[in-house]
């Protein structure tokens, strides 16, 4: 009896210091996974030319947490150099380039629930710097300019699940606001137009927390 009671009572220890752990000041979690930006439509209209449009493009998302309180983070968004063809609807679809971006994002995050509970909701607010490089043309001809980096704010939402102490399931979303300008050389524009990418950007991964 006097057994069973030291194992039961053992077993309360190690449950309730494992929900304790759950989320506390100083932890970090890095995640990894798939994640895709998506342009809204019509991201500019150029007069007597037609509209450009900005594709989306999937890389290898990475995020890294520091939690400031158990329930404040400040995260940390990265990935993979992104491209995107751009292309121009006159009445019928053409590519007329290429482009690259980086788009480093530094969320301040709130997570509601309670930090032993294992599914974590959080929502995020913060700023972004969009770097474009590579522009390249698909059409000779049709010679386009550097594409002007972009600074802007960003609204997020997501889900932590944890798997155990260390590892955890992630899904998660942006809003990012992201205007730069297409600049070309060719007589068809004939000045610099404003492009409005603002995408949304999909991450679903896996994370550990040290």
């Amino acid at each position: 009896m006097k057994l069973v009671s030291t194992l039961l009572a053992t077993s309360i220890a190690a449950f309730g210091s494992s929900q304790v752990m759950a989320y506390e000041a100083g932890d970090i979690m890095v995640k990894a996974g798939v994640i895709n930006v998506a342009p809204k439509n019509d991201n500019a209209s150029i007069t007597g030319v037609g509209k450009v449009q900005v594709k989306d493009d999937t890389q290898l998302g990475l995020t890294g947490t520091y939690m400031v309180t158990p329930q404040i983070g400040i995260e940390v968004l990265a990935a993979t150099p992104f491209k995107h063809k751009i292309e121009l609807d006159n009445g019928s679809t053409s590519t007329i380039g290429t482009t690259k971006h980086l788009p480093p994002t530094v969320s301040a995050q709130y997570y509601p629930m309670d930090p032993s509970s294992a599914i974590q909701p959080y929502v995020g607010a913060g700023l972004n710097m969009t770097f474009f490089f590579d522009e390249a043309d698909a059409v000779k001809g049709n010679a386009l300019g550097p594409l002007g980096d972009s600074f802007g704010l960003s609204v997020s939402a997501g889900i932590n699940y944890d798997i155990d102490d260390k590892f955890l399931a992630n899904v998660a979303i942006w809003y990012i606001d992201i205007d730069t300008e297409l600049e070309g050389s060719n007589a068809a524009l004939g000045k610099d137009y404003d492009v409005e990418i603002d995408p949304l950007v999909f991450m679903a991964g896996v994370g550990y927390k040290f």
